[in-house]
Parts: C-alpha cells; structure tokens; sequence
C-alpha cells in the first residue's frame, strides 16, 4: 500500500513538473512578439506543423497578421506548415536538396528515390534532411511525408493555398535553375512533376542548321549565357542580398539569390519579378555571374564585400581603404588601428574620426583582440 503512495506521488510530481515546465516554455514564447515566436516554433518544433497548433500560439492576434508573419517565415506543404529553408542556417547544397525536395512534396505526399537522382553527389546527403519529413519505403523505392496532409485547412483558407501555389511556381522556376545537364530544362521539368522523360536514358539529338548534320548532346553540364534582363536585375538583387549577409562566398550569393526570389513571393501584391529574374543568373555561366558581382562587390581572397555601403555611401573613401587593406595583406590579413588611420591619412588625406572608423569596420570586420580581421559569421546566409 505504501509502495503504492509512494509511486501516486511521484508521479503526481512528475506530472505537475511537467505542466510547469509546459506552462514557463508558453510564458517565454507569449513573450515574444508574433514574429519571433513564431520563428522559434517553425525552427524548434516539428518539421511539419498543421495551423491549428501554431494558432494556439497566436489566440489574441488577428488572423491577417498570423498569415502575414507565417507565408514571411514559412511553406505551405500539403496543407502544412514548414519553415523556409533559409531559417535553418543549411550549407549552400543541402538548402538547395531541401527546396528541391519540398517543391516535389508540395505536388505529392510520395516522392520516388529515382527523383533524388537529380541532385547528383549531394543525394545521400540530403537523404539525411528528408528522414526528418518522410519515411522511406526501400521496398517501394519512394519517400512519403510523415504528417498526412491537413485537408481542413485547405478547405477552409483556399486563398492562403493560392498564394502558396504562385510561391511553390516561383521556387519551382529557381530549382529549374539550378538543375542542369544534359537531359535540358522540358525534361527536368516532368521529373519534377514525377514524369518521365519523353526519351529516357538517351542523349537527345540536335540538327545544326548550317551543316545539316546531327549531334547528340554530350553529358556534361550545359549552362544558359545570362540573358541582358537577368544581367539588369542583378545588381539591385545582389545589393540586396549583401544587406542581409555583409560578407559572402560565392556559393552564399548564388543561395542568398534564390532565397531573395522565394521570401518576395510570399509578399502580398509585391513585384518579385525583378528578384526571380535576377535568380536566374545562378544558372550562368560562373564567370559571367562573377563579372556581374564584381560590378558591385570586392572579392577579397574568395569572400565578396559590397563597395558601397547601402547605409554610409558618404564613408565609401574610407571602406576602401580598408578593403585595399584587407586585399593587400592576405586571407589572415590582421588590421592594426593604427595601420587603419595611417593609410586613411595617405590615401584620403585628411584624419579620419573614431566614429566613422567604427562604422565601416564594424560594417564587415570583427574585432580579435587587437586587431580587425574579415567577418566570417556568414556562412550559412538565411
């Protein structure tokens, strides 16, 4: 009888522990304002969440507001909610192997494994992102999404599903982009769509019309030259994404590109189509995506860092000095305060002040001890 007690009250306690705990985690989050409870619950909760859950966070805020911070932050999958890849601070592929993938659930509850075999040397990898939304079936060579779809709230806000239909065509457009080779874009299209190619497993053939002969396209990967409206767009775009990111490799600005294009789409009655053409520079030719960046950013020994500064264009002398620097003295490069107002005085001629010294460095350099050196906390741009 005791023994009996003794396990009621432990368990009462453990019980009551839990609902306290329960009831802190809910304070913490009601703290916060709508956006960032709602991020914390898209990236720490479930990787696939349905509306009614995430609403039960948000019980005294409107319902157009809900929406609005939701589609900011999140994909619409089946009727549920998942966080845009660009929440979860991804390396470059696995961002790309996870929109490619959502954009195949966001048509089908199942995915065939034959369809993964598009993204290459990155498939196994990305494997490991859809264990946390789909449950393979080896036997059936498919993944399917471990959440069954919400259909009552597609029946009950058909609206919210429209718009997410012209971000999923948006996202649909960049993965094209992003996928290339010699099958060409009409049949990585009806892979996407869970199609076969019209031919499959052989090299189309293209007839050139001087000579009249025909030529089968060879495996390697063919990329489209940028088109004059991508190469208009670009910058604009680009200086976008440095605002977002101050330092960036290549691969960050390719990723940043397309996550600029996605997060538009989702905006009420915003133009994004000057973002989703910009996207398609990412499908360039890497030089003449260089050629563009460079117009407008600085690579310093493999890092890019825009010439301009959007915030302090007055201090953009000064930023070069500094980016010369950087430049000058090597990938460890070390800058030393004095160093900093030496070269100011020579190259501006004139004494710089502690405040615009501060501005610019702080801008895209970090402090270590007693010296500046290149930030590098962009590594995984959002």
């Amino acid at each position: 009888m005791l023994l009996l007690l003794l396990i009621f009250w432990i368990s009462r306690r453990q019980l009551w522990q839990g609902l306290q705990g329960i009831l802190r985690i809910n304070l913490i989050l009601l703290s916060m304002s709508l956006e960032e409870r709602f991020q914390k619950l898209l990236c720490e909760g479930p990787p696939l969440q349905r509306f009614s859950t995430l609403k039960y966070y948000a019980l005294d805020d409107p319902i157009e507001d809900v929406f609005r911070v939701l589609q900011q932050h999140a994909l619409l999958v089946q009727g549920l909610w998942t966080p845009k890849t660009r929440l979860l601070n991804l390396d470059p592929a696995l961002s790309f192997g996870r929109d490619y993938a959502l954009v195949l659930f966001s048509k089908d509850v199942k995915i065939r494994s034959s369809q993964l075999d598009e993204l290459g040397r990155h498939k196994d990898r990305v494997k490991e992102i859809l264990t946390t939304l789909a449950t393979e079936r080896r036997s059936l060579e498919y993944w399917k999404l471990k959440e069954p779809p919400d259909v009552a709230f597609m029946k009950q806000y058909p609206e919210i599903v429209k718009k997410q239909e012209q971000v999923w065509k948006t996202m649909e457009d960049i993965v094209f982009s992003g996928i290339r080779g010699a099958k060409g874009g009409a049949a990585n299209r009806k892979i996407i769509r869970g199609q076969k190619p019209s031919v499959a497993g052989k090299p189309e053939n293209t007839v050139d019309s001087d000579k009249g002969t025909t030529k089968a396209l060879s495996g390697a990967q063919t990329r489209r030259t940028m088109s004059d409206e991508t190469r208009k767009a670009l910058p604009k775009a680009l200086i976008k994404v440095f605002q977002n990111h101050k330092v960036c490799s290549f691969q960050q600005i390719c990723q940043g590109l397309r996550d600029l294009a996605v997060s538009k789409s989702t905006i009420p009655k915003a133009d994004s189509s000057m973002e989703v053409v910009a996207a398609y520079g990412v499908d360039a030719p890497a030089e003449e995506l260089q050629e563009v960046i460079s117009q407008v950013a600085t690579n310093i020994h493999g890092y890019y860092v825009l010439k301009s500064s959007p915030e302090h264009p007055l201090l953009d002398p000064l930023r070069k000095v500094v980016i010369d620097l950087l430049c000058v003295k090597g990938p460890d490069a070390k800058l030393k305060k004095a160093d900093i107002f030496t070269a100011a005085k020579i190259a501006l001629n004139k004494d710089i002040t502690s405040a615009d010294y501060n501005k610019v460095m702080t801008d895209f350099c970090e402090s270590r001890g007693s010296a500046w050196v290149l930030k590098r906390g962009d590594v995984n741009p959002k």
